[in-house]
Order: C-alpha cells, then sequence, then structure tokens
C-alpha cells in the first residue's frame, strides 16, 4: 500500500485540520519552527506509537489528537478473519474514492487512550451497520434472521456469511467511522480484522537530525535497527515466525493445561476461575541486536555526526540497489530530517540522488525536510511541498497542482524566495538546447558520445559547458528557475521533442515556421526517444541487473516503455500486467523509461544505431546545434 495523504488535528502546531499530500519522493520546505518536522514525527506517531503529553496543540479545544492516513493501491484480495479470500470493496473497508483512511485518535489525559477508526463508504441499514464486528456464531444467527441465501456456502467462514446477508438486506452506505481498536470487547470481531489489516501497512523509518545520541540511546539514528525490521517483514521470514510463534503457545499451553489440571485438584472452585492465555504478541525486532564498529571496534552511535550521516548515506545507496533486485518486497516509507546536515555538498548531491532512485523503487517511499537550496534544485516540482502561515494559519502548497498538472508558479517562486536559490547561467554558454525531460538528456549524451567515437567532427554534449540544457517539461525546480531566467539570454536555440505528444508538435511547427535562423526545432522521426533502441540492447541492460527477459523487436511506432514494463512485469508467471491499475502501471513506465535512457542507451553501439535507421537523425540533431548561430 502507499500512503498519497496526511491529515492532522490538534497535533502540536496543527491545531486546525490541516491536508498534507504525499508523492513517492515529498521535500518538504519552509521557514524554520513552521512545522516540518512535525509532519514526519507526526507519521511516527501513526505507524510507531511514538507519542507524548506533550504533542497536544497548547490551545485546542478538546484533548484528542487525530492523525489520519490515506493510502492506495490496495491488494484487491486479501485474507481478514478466516482463511478464505475477501476484497476491501466487498467488505465496505474504503472510502468513496476507493482509498483505505485510518483515522488513530489519542485522547490525552493522565495517560493517553488510543483509538483507531476506519472511514468507509459503509451500509447504513441497522442489521448490517456491525456487520464487521460479529464473529461466526452471531453472523450465522443474522444469515437466518433476515434470510440470507445460504445454499453452499461454508458457513464456518465469516466472509461468505456477510456476503449473503448484505445480498439478503439492500441498504444505502455513506462514510462511516468503524472503531477497530482501543476499548473494543475482547469478542468483538473487528479487532481481529484490524490485526490483519495492519500487515498491510508500509514500515516506517524516521531519521532525526537533532537527537542527542549515547550509548543508551535507542533512537532510530542507526539505520542497522531498520535493515532489522525490513527482514522481519519480508513474508517468508513472517511465516518462519509465525511457525515459531504456533509451536511455542502450543508446547506452553500444554505446559499451563497441566498445570491448571493440578490446581483443579488442590483446588477445583480456583482453578475454574483462571485460564491460559498470551495476552501480548512478540516484538521480535527487539530480540536481534546489529550495530556496525569500526577497525578499533568503536560502535556507530560512538561516532562523530558526520560519519553517521555518511554510514545513513551509504545505507540509502545499498537499499536503492537491493530494492532494485527484490520482488514483493514490504512496503517502506522513510523519513529524513534535514539529510544535508554535516555533510560536504558533494555528499549532498550523492544523497539526494540516491535518496531520488529510492524513491523510484516498487512500494518505496521518501519523505525529508531541508533548508538545502543545493538539494532542492535538483528535486522534481511535482515532489516539492511548501509549508508557510498566514492570518489563517498553516498552509501547504505544492510546485505542481497534481489534478491539471500545471505548475503552481507563485508556489515555486515562494520557495526560490525563502531558499534563496538563484541561477548560474555561464557566460560560457553559446547555444541552448532544450528538451522534454530529464530523460531525454541523459539518452541524447550517451547517443553522442557514441557518435562522437565514430566520427569526431559531432559534438559531444557531455561535459560541454557551451551547450546549456533546458528542460521544457521543467520537471525538477532547478530546470525552472534557468528556463525562466536563461530564455531571455538571446541564445542560439534547438529544440528536440518526442513525436507522441500534439502540443509539442504544434510547438516545433510554431518555431520553426517563426523563420529565425537562430531557432531550430525538431520532432522525433519515430514515437519517442526510446523507440530508437534494439530489443538487444533493452535485453542486456536488464540482464546487466540481474533480469533475463525477452522483449518484442522494437518498432518506430511502438510504446517502448510500456512494452517493457508489461514483459518485466510478466517475468513471473503469476503476474498479469492487465489486472494491474492504470495509476500503478504508469508508476513501473516511469521507472522502466529511466533505464532505457541509461543503461540500455549504454549498450548500443554505432550499428545498432544504424540497425534502427537512427544514425542520420541524431547527427542532424547534434550537427545543428554545433552549427547554429
Amino acid at each position: 500500500m502507499r500512503l498519497i495523504e496526511l491529515r492532522l488535528k490538534n497535533f502540536r502546531c496543527y491545531k486546525d485540520e490541516v491536508k498534507i499530500k504525499i508523492d513517492d519522493l515529498t521535500c518538504i520546505i519552509g521557514k524554520n519552527d513552521i512545522g516540518k518536522s512535525t509532519i514526519l514525527e507526526a507519521l511516527d506517531c501513526f505507524f510507531n506509537d511514538n507519542i507524548d503529553k506533550g504533542d497536544l496543540s497548547t490551545d485546542c479545544e478538546n484533548t484528542i489528537i487525530e492523525i489520519t492516513c490515506l493510502f492506495d493501491e490496495i491488494p484487491k484480495i486479501i485474507i481478514l478473519d478466516s482463511s478464505v479470500e475477501t476484497s476491501p470493496k466487498e467488505e465496505n473497508i474504503l472510502n468513496q474514492q476507493g482509498h483505505l483512511e485510518i483515522k488513530k485518535a489519542f485522547k490525552v489525559g493522565k495517560t493517553i487512550s488510543k483509538a483507531t477508526y476506519l472511514i468507509a463508504e459503509h451500509p447504513t441499514h441497522e442489521k448490517l451497520i456491525n456487520i464487521l464486528s460479529l464473529k461466526n456464531t452471531p453472523l450465522k444467527n443474522l444469515a437466518e434472521e433476515v434470510g440470507a441465501n445460504l445454499e453452499g456456502i461454508k458457513k464456518t467462514k465469516n466472509p461468505p456469511l456477510r456476503k449473503a446477508i448484505r445480498e439478503a438486506v439492500e441498504s444505502e452506505k455513506q462514510l462511516t467511522e468503524l472503531k477497530v481498536d482501543g476499548s473494543l470487547d475482547s469478542d468483538n470481531n473487528l479487532k481481529t480484522l484490524w490485526s490483519k489489516l495492519k500487515t498491510f501497512l508500509p514500515i516506517f523509518s524516521l531519521f532525526k537530525v537533532d537527537k542527542t545520541i549515547d550509548d543508551k540511546d535507542k533512537d532510530v539514528q542507526d539505520p542497522m535497527k531498520h535493515a532489522i525490521k525490513e527482514s522481519l517483514a519480508v513474508p517468508r521470514i513472517q511465516q518462519l515466525l509465525l511457525e515459531i510463534e504456533k509451536e511455542v503457545k502450543e508446547k506452553s499451553t500444554e505446559v499451563a493445561e497441566q498445570t491448571l489440571e493440578k490446581l483443579r485438584e488442590i483446588d477445583e472452585s480456583l482453578a475454574e476461575k483462571m485460564k491460559s492465555d498470551f495476552n501480548k504478541v512478540p516484538t521480535w525486532d527487539r530480540i536481534f541486536d546489529l550495530t556496525l564498529l569500526n577497525e578499533n571496534d568503536i560502535p556507530l552511535n560512538k561516532r562523530g555526526s558526520g560519519v553517521k550521516r555518511l554510514v545513513l548515506l551509504a545505507f540509502f545507496q545499498a537499499q536503492a540497489e537491493k530494492k532494485k533486485l527484490e520482488n514483493n518486497s514490504p512496503g517502506i516509507i522513510y523519513a529524513i530530517e534535514e539529510p544535508e546536515t554535516s555533510q560536504h555538498p558533494n555528499h549532498q548531491l550523492i544523497l539526494i540522488n540516491s535518496l531520488k532512485e529510492l524513491s523510484e523503487q516498487d512500494n518505496i517511499q521518501v519523505l525529508f525536510t531541508t533548508h538545502s537550496s543545493n538539494l532542492v534544485k535538483e528535486i522534481p516540482i511535482n515532489s516539492l511541498t511548501y509549508i508557510y502561515k498566514n492570518e489563517h494559519g498553516i498552509n501547504v502548497d505544492y510546485g505542481k497542482n497534481s489534478e491539471t498538472g500545471i505548475f503552481n508558479e507563485e508556489t515555486l517562486n515562494k520557495i526560490i524566495k525563502t531558499l534563496g536559490v538563484l541561477p548560474n547561467p555561464k557566460d560560457s554558454v553559446r547555444s541552448l538546447l532544450f528538451v522534454e525531460g530529464n530523460h531525454d538528456i541523459n539518452a541524447l549524451k550517451i547517443y553522442s558520445r557514441i557518435l562522437n567515437q565514430n566520427d569526431d567532427s559531432i559534438i559531444k554534449l557531455e561535459d560541454n559547458f557551451e551547450i546549456g540544457i533546458i528542460i521544457s517539461g521543467g520537471s525538477s525546480l532547478k530546470f525552472y528557475i534557468d528556463n525562466k531566467y536563461l530564455n531571455g539570454l538571446g541564445k542560439p536555440e534547438v529544440h528536440i521533442y518526442d513525436n507522441d505528444i500534439l502540443e509539442y508538435r504544434a510547438y516545433v511547427t510554431r518555431i520553426n515556421d517563426e523563420g529565425n535562423p537562430s531557432k531550430k526545432a525538431f520532432n522525433t522521426t519515430k514515437t519517442e526517444l526510446e523507440n530508437f533502441l534494439t530489443k538487444e540492447a533493452i535485453e542486456e541492460a536488464y540482464a546487466q541487473n540481474g533480469t533475463i527477459m525477452t522483449v518484442p523487436e522494437i518498432t518506430d511506432e511502438m510504446d517502448v516503455p510500456k512494452t517493457v514494463a508489461k514483459a518485466l512485469y510478466e517475468t513471473s508467471e503469476e503476474k498479469v500486467w492487465d489486472d494491474l491499475e492504470a495509476s500503478m502501471q504508469k508508476r513501473k513506465e516511469s521507472r522502466v523509461k529511466k533505464l532505457l535512457n541509461t543503461q540500455a542507451v549504454e549498450k548500443m553501439n554505432i550499428d545498432r544505431i544504424n540497425q534502427r535507421n537512427g544514425f542520420e537523425e541524431i547527427k542532424l540533431w547534434l550537427d545543428t546545434l554545433r552549427d547554429i548561430e
């Protein structure tokens, strides 16, 4: 499951409810003490129950903190309170948008009590309102009461009983709070539902910046603790632990029952008042301990802050590589507070690239706060979240409108002003190359190198300071800034855009119709730059990463990212591409595009470029860029 929204109410500075959208990569920007770190720590409270009395807003109207998380990419089939498969939609546990919405309420008094709710579009009929809370016997009674058709239904299983009852009782639906945890009767089936449902939630790991670390500290600065936590969430290991837990319970229960039997022989009335039970789930992550030592056996938590943050950098890089090779890895959310702290600018750039790569893996999300303009310039605009205050309280704006796809220029200018981000157009820039996105830059740089190795009169784009490259799609703040400032420099321009978007075809026509000799625009003759690849280059790139797959021969009109993403996904026989939601397909295609325009292009050579009839076209682009004045 993927976190898509956080809602806070009465949590520290967030007195009134505030909604924060969450992306695969979310960069939170704002002035000091505005509530950036509070967002990360609120998520820590939600996922890990790390909350205390000081988290309650000082001027709130009641004493209840509310933290709500919304998730998409919900499993279509789940097992809840029996071994029978069911679906979240059929069980009416999703909200009106088809998302899983979970609210945790913390009542602060002498102690803190907690309750968990599902906010779901649920039947309102009096016979159905509590149907999820009923165990097997009450369900069978209700089925008989409403005259449900139980023919062919296994009555010992709850999901088919609930389905039959719902079919027998017509009911409207409305958004309802279903309490699933906290001060519920032990016989309430919602406890069982919640215990199963929460296993689908992602792991949340918070890396804080300002906590003092000593040898008694159990803070999550040490990423090795997360290595244990993530390992314990792997399905195969979970199954082994369940088997251990079951056997331990059976053996210990046997001893307990023998003890009770002897007690009955001594005092039968006393034995009747006692029974064996397990009142606590094992906390496996506390059993294992892993740390890193240097050559003098000094542990990580005794090292300097810079070293610890470098270990954190290495941890994220290792995780990015690991997740590339894993299937069905548990969902993980990494939250990092000011990752640039104590790091050299070069390390900051390495770190942000690692975080971006990590967020591009399946089942991984990355959130971080920052004050670093160097980091923010490298972030995709759709990942920017800006927190600020006005007379109405705390507000949240975004770099891009998620519904229209249009940049929020006012927000971007606020971010630029807040961080003091400035462009750096060098005097050495002779001409400007406009392309559609980051992937186009990667591919064109590599293609130019391959052609230059064959003919040194063809320019190379790598390390070429005479060519200023501008991404017209403006996918990161840096390119938005450069485009805004460089566009008025009066430099010669060459535009190269894919052929699959009507807007860019019209744009190319308009530029060329100007008749300006200092401006020249091209659309690719093939659908996209990915169509210049050969199947062999693609297959070799994936084989290099340990994935053996077969793709069809590449044609000029083919949707290459989609074709490759489908082939990659269906390397597992049980997986069917068409069963994926459209949003998940797009995410997988996006990840494929990156590999195609880097590793796959690296597998190209002159012969393969000629095989795809691409040599003359790419040479024309580069020669135009070289000669334009």
